[in-house]
């Protein structure tokens, strides 16, 4: 049997024994490089591990308005979905599962730590909770309004929050006051969110007040008039989180001794494409927010009667912001480690190959 040729072949060739001989220089220069190809080729881990961020605009995606669908109250979740149930239209599952898709959650949790539940109205685009419009277009998309927890009432009364949990506040002076928490699903299209002392509340502490009575005199029978409130929380869609959500703990009190007036807010929403490594994208809302408290005076005399609580109008950007994280090609870093730490051996030898040379003719000079 005839020996393979490549048996002998070694791409790695040391040395015979006994021809070269171990010294200390040998050694230190050992060190050296191995010591240096450790440091670079950590670095060339720190550096790959390193995302590079690029940010671009471009026009938001449009969205077609809204279709109405005519059903008996408002939308449902089985509405939603893939897949028509039998005898079902598919173009109607068609029409809502397109609007489904052209909508996002708005999450809402807010304080109103002296005003009382039963006084505490809600609205969309002008359909309100106490005429019952408001269910009527948002169906299973609703707000609850509730006694605060220990932990929520803490908050809006700026008081210690240390060991507080979530179940309901005992504190007597939480009676009169509410949070209003839920989610509601709206149009990618601009639109009105109020929160506000109700029509009839407003009016009837009016009439007592022009009685001779004082307001806490008529909070015995209406169940409050300070509107001063604390956001816990309000998100439009996916929050983009490498950006400060600026309606999320914020304490508003109104101006006014009486605590009466309204606190009006404009919101702008970003839409942000968020693309990291390795992930898929994300497509997320940055707010940018302006506002101001009306007075109570101006409230009165306003045509048509503006309530007391808070406004908020949000619109949509129609410019959107391109997030992408990336890293170096995989391959490229491969390549560029091996060149370093080849070439540092490579380099380290060569160098102290020339100093002991020189060493060694400087010493043979001298003698």
């Amino acid at each position: 049997m005839s020996r393979s040729p490549y048996k002998s072949f070694d791409a790695f060739a040391k040395p015979i024994e006994g021809i070269t001989t171990k010294t200390s220089i040998g050694g230190f220069i050992t060190v050296l490089a191995s010591t240096t190809a450790a440091l670079l080729f950590l670095s060339q881990l720190f550096l790959y591990w390193q995302v590079d961020i690029q940010h671009s605009i471009d026009l938001a995606p449009s969205f077609p308005l809204s279709i109405v669908i005519p059903t008996e109250g408002g939308f449902s979740k089985s509405m939603f979905n893939n897949k028509p149930r039998k005898n079902q239209n598919p173009g109607f599952v068609a029409s809502v599962n397109k609007l489904a898709a052209n909508r996002i959650d708005v999450l809402v949790h807010i304080t109103f730590p002296y005003l009382n539940c039963k006084v505490l109205d809600y609205s969309h685009n002008g359909a309100k909770f106490s005429t019952g419009d408001f269910s009527k277009h948002n169906g299973f998309s609703k707000f609850t309004k509730r006694r605060p927890t220990e932990y929520d009432y803490a908050q809006a009364t700026s008081n210690p929050t240390a060991g507080l949990g979530r179940k309901t506040s005992t504190d007597p002076n939480s009676e009169d006051s509410c949070t209003l928490r839920g989610t509601i699903t709206v149009p990618r299209i601009g639109g009105e969110l109020g929160f506000f002392m109700s029509d009839e509340t407003f009016r009837k502490t009016a009439q007592m007040v022009q009685q001779g009575l004082s307001l806490n005199e008529a909070d015995a029978q209406t169940g409050g008039h300070d509107v001063s409130h604390y956001i816990h929380e309000i998100t439009f869609g996916t929050h983009f989180p490498l950006a400060v959500n600026p309606l999320k703990d914020t304490m508003v009190r109104m101006e006014s001794p009486s605590g009466i007036g309204l606190h009006q807010m404009g919101v702008k929403l970003v839409p942000t494409k968020y693309k990291r490594y390795g992930r898929r994208t994300i497509d997320a809302y940055q707010l940018s927010v302006s506002s101001y408290v009306i007075k109570p005076e101006l409230l009165v005399g306003s045509n048509p009667l503006k309530l007391p609580g808070l406004a908020m109008h949000y619109d949509f950007n129609p410019v959107a912001v391109h997030h992408v994280e990336s890293r170096e090609n995989f391959f490229v870093f491969l390549s560029s480690l091996v060149g370093i730490v080849g070439g540092v051996f490579v380099t380290v030898r060569l160098v102290s190959s020339v100093l002991v040379t020189s060493a060694q003719q400087i010493i043979k000079k001298q003698d």
